[in-house]
């Protein structure tokens, strides 16, 4: 309990040493504006009256004071930007140029969108449930399919239990819940 206590008015102190810092920081950069403001109003480069100078460098203080402490709140949370790919990066290929990735976009839209295909997604979601029942669960959709149904969810097996006939257009929002449910396996 006292090391409990110890601790927070360790955290409290250093709470308040932060605060204090950020305080600190702000007002000097304030003060840094303001001076050279005034320097500048000065050596004569703001061409206003007294009044309006002050009144120009107290906004930009305000400004910069108010950029430092923005920056200094957030920069706990923000992460390097790098402008340069990683080797590993640049080693593989993108998924835009991977020709499987553009077979399967083209078979999903074939399969909800154009009712003159034959649809070449079932199989493939056929075989996405027997890998992950397989990986899973050690059962195999093909040789147990009571053991399959017993572990499946009824929206997923009413799909694998329909499978298309024809070129007829396929739900998007069947394939959808179809690839919810293989994500529960």
């Amino acid at each position: 309990m006292i090391a409990r206590t110890g601790d927070s008015f360790r955290g409290v102190a250093r709470a308040r040493s932060t605060r204090r810092d950020r305080i600190q920081r702000a007002a000097g950069a304030f003060l840094a504006t303001a001076l050279i403001g005034a320097l500048l109003w000065y050596i004569n480069v703001l061409r206003f009256d007294l009044a309006p100078a002050i009144v120009l460098a107290v906004l930009v203080g305000a400004v910069v004071t108010l950029l430092t402490w923005v920056m200094s709140e957030e920069s706990v949370r923000l992460k390097p930007a790098y402008w340069f790919a990683t080797m590993r990066e640049e080693s593989v290929r993108p998924a835009a140029l991977d020709y499987r990735m553009l077979r399967l976009r083209r078979d999903l839209r074939d399969a909800t969108e154009r009712s003159d295909r034959v649809d070449e997604i079932f199989p493939v979601i056929k075989e996405l449930a027997a890998e992950r029942l397989m990986a899973n669960h050690d059962i195999d959709l093909d040789a147990q399919p009571d053991q399959a149904a017993a572990v499946m969810h009824p929206d997923l097996l009413k799909y694998l239990s329909k499978p298309p006939t024809g070129t007829a257009k396929r739900s998007k929002r069947d394939i959808a819940r179809a690839l919810d449910r293989i994500e529960e396996l």
